[in-house]
């Protein structure tokens, strides 16, 4: 984590820190993951605050979201529900094969 997060941003480090890390993040990209909970302690401030967040910042949560596998249809596209195959009968559509 680094030092120069403020205290609403530490938070946000530690409680999605195990999400992120199951995403597959790594060390290189801390940097990315303190720009998120910066952005993600201000978006919070201004709703506790009763106003709404820059419409910026919201969109660039959503696209670090994205980069860091915590959220977004790119993620949820690879995600399999409890481990379980797909449920899809055109999956194999294009592949030969058994």
């Amino acid at each position: 984590m680094p030092d120069y997060l403020q205290p609403a941003a530490r938070e946000i480090w530690i409680e999605e820190l195990p999400r992120v890390m199951l995403g597959g993040v790594a060390e290189l990209d801390s940097s990315m993951f303190a720009t998120y909970c910066a952005t993600e302690a201000l978006v919070r401030a201004a709703f506790i605050a009763g106003e709404a967040p820059p419409a910026a910042y919201l969109t660039e949560l959503r696209r670090l979201r994205e980069l860091l596998g915590i959220a977004g249809p790119r993620v949820r596209q690879g995600a399999k529900q409890g481990g379980a195959q797909s449920q899809n009968p055109f999956s194999r559509n294009g592949r030969r094969g058994g």
